[in-house]
């Protein structure tokens, strides 16, 4: 014999009043009643639970429809909860229906999960670096006074004249002067001494020029007065002595010694010939010197414009002075080449040509 202790509505009344009938039988003591009142149990609870059956079955009530339009939306999507499965046939005891779940926890099963976001990774701190030292900070610069109603005369220039503190004029510093030591100076080749450096105009000068007083080393021939010259032309000179004390000995004899050379232009700033126009002299870098005469140690002198063209031993001595010369130096001109060099033979180190080897010999 099943009971059910939930029965909906009337089955709670009707299950009462069974137990009643139950219960008679033990205090009247009647056998037959108790088959009787067991089928009849067993009908009434036979159609309490066809009608809880159809109780189920049937559909729900319509709630208000004074919901919320979110509660309505919310409602309104079916619940995806699984069908549950048919009880057996048979005796049906009537299940509790469930409680109705809260809204709040239907809406919480209609929302979808939102997936996991996944979390950056931090980025890595930059290497902290040193801090910055603080720029030095700069004294305000106070405001300049306001000019007075009356000011008194001041002596402008005295104001001027007196530098301020930004504007002290800074020691100027002392350039190193660079120049290139000759070696026929330093072998004793000839003899003379380093000059500064000479800078005349745009054009003009000498870097390393020398202050030449003789030259050769075994035989010294000296200058009338010191020559100003480069290390190119010393070097030169000092080979060509030789060449001129041996001119002398074969033509006046072996006991025949110069004993000074009169010269010309050395140094100067000028254009060829001392035009006024053209290009610049060899004499303007110290490149050039002009011979004009010769001293013998017996007390006889030789000059190149009464002479070139004088006795036999003078023509042979300026001549054979002359081809020597062309010989070392890159430029020689003598009488023969034009009025400007009558009374003076040119010699200089000049470039000519495009490798400087050519030679002009006139």
């Amino acid at each position: 014999m099943a009971l059910s202790f939930f029965l909906p509505g009337k089955g709670a009344f009707t299950a009462l009043f069974a137990a009643g009938l139950v219960a008679i039988p033990c205090f009247s003591g009647i056998g037959s009643g108790e088959a009787q009142a067991q089928t009849f149990i067993e009908r009434i609870l036979k159609q309490d639970a066809q009608k809880a059956k159809q109780h189920r079955q049937r559909p729900p009530a319509k709630r208000s429809q004074k919901k919320s339009p979110q509660k309505q939306q919310a409602t309104s999507q079916p619940a995806s909860t699984p069908t549950k499965p048919k009880p057996a046939p048979g005796v049906t005891i009537p299940v509790p229906m469930p409680a109705p779940r809260s809204e709040d926890a239907a809406n919480k099963g209609l929302e979808p999960e939102t997936p996991p976001v996944p979390t950056e990774k931090p980025e890595a701190e930059p290497e902290t670096q040193p801090p910055a030292r603080p720029a030095p900070s700069t004294p305000a610069q106070e405001e300049p006074p306001k000019p007075a109603d009356n000011p008194k005369p001041t002596d402008d220039k005295a104001q001027e004249a007196k530098p301020g503190p930004d504007q002290q004029p800074k020691p100027e510093k002392d350039e190193r002067i660079y120049q290139v030591a000759c070696p026929a100076l330093i072998s004793g080749e000839v003899e003379g001494k380093l000059l500064p450096p000479i800078k005349d105009g745009e054009q003009c000068g000498a870097h390393s020029p020398l202050s030449l007083t003789a030259i050769g080393k075994d035989e010294p021939l000296k200058f009338a007065n010191p020559v100003t010259t480069n290390c190119a032309m010393a070097v030169t000179l000092a080979q060509w002595s030789r060449e001129v004390s041996k001119a002398a000995r074969d033509i006046y004899g072996p006991d025949s010694k110069i004993s000074e050379i009169g010269t010309g232009s050395d140094y100067q700033c000028r254009k060829v010939n001392g035009a006024s126009s053209g290009r610049v002299s060899e004499h303007a870098f110290a490149n050039a010197l002009d011979i004009m005469a010769f001293k013998f140690s017996d007390g006889s002198k030789t000059e190149l414009e009464s002479g070139w063209n004088g006795s036999d031993k003078e023509k042979a001595f300026w001549r054979a002075v002359h081809s020597a010369s062309c010989k070392l130096f890159m430029t020689v001109i003598g009488p023969d080449g034009d009025a400007a060099h009558r009374t003076n033979m040119h010699l200089d180190q000049g470039c000519h040509g495009k490798s400087c080897l050519a030679r002009i010999c006139q």
